[in-house]
């Protein structure tokens, strides 16, 4: 199932950072998840993403990543 959130905290520096979803917590995101290479050049705050959660001892994480487009 896909889940919708929002960029809000990302370091390009160290290729990870935090979706804010629009139901449930804030969900750890790693460039290795985008489905896309291409897209990694663009993450910027706010940027909207569609992804998978995968719950880990740390908390979710999310997996599958990819834009939302309409």
């Amino acid at each position: 199932m896909n889940d919708i959130g929002f960029v809000n905290a990302y370091n390009d520096f160290k290729g990870f950072g935090f979706i804010r979803r629009e139901k449930g917590k804030d969900v750890y995101f790693s460039i290795d998840n985008f489905k896309n290479e291409l897209e990694i050049d663009s993450i910027v705050i706010g940027l909207k993403l569609a992804f998978d959660v995968e719950k880990t001892k740390k908390g979710p994480k999310a997996l599958n990543i990819y834009k939302y487009n309409l």
